[in-house]
């Protein structure tokens, strides 16, 4: 059984590594040029004229939905290719699944959670 996951775990250990690694590189390598531009919301170097306008927090609990729901859908696939194996074990459970999936799609619609005007 560690064999088996033994890929993934050093897969995994690589990612990390790599992604300290650039992170670390570029906040030692990167320029530094703190000032008043820097602080503003834009910096681009450019003063906005008008007051800046922000996003509803609704925009991005929308957001976050679709992804968690598409994540959901997403996880169905590996289910959809191997059904012959699963046989009916598998097909209850995903249909288990599919129903907890469907249910909070449902709730969060009457809740109004895809809204955001």
């Amino acid at each position: 059984m560690i064999t088996q996951y033994g890929s993934l775990l050093l897969y995994v250990l690589v990612a990390f590594v790599v992604a300290f690694i650039v992170a670390g590189t570029s906040e030692h390598m990167g320029p530094r040029a703190p000032g008043g531009l820097k602080r503003t919301t834009y910096e681009s170097g450019i003063v906005p004229e008008a007051p800046v306008k922000y996003f509803s927090v609704r925009f991005y609990r929308v957001a976050m939905f679709f992804m968690i729901f598409d994540v959901a859908v997403m996880s169905l696939y590996p289910w959809a290719t191997s059904l012959k194996s699963l046989h009916q074990a598998g097909m209850l459970r995903a249909l288990a699944f599919l129903a907890i999936v469907v249910m909070a799609f449902v709730y969060v619609w009457n809740r109004g959670g895809f809204q955001w005007d």
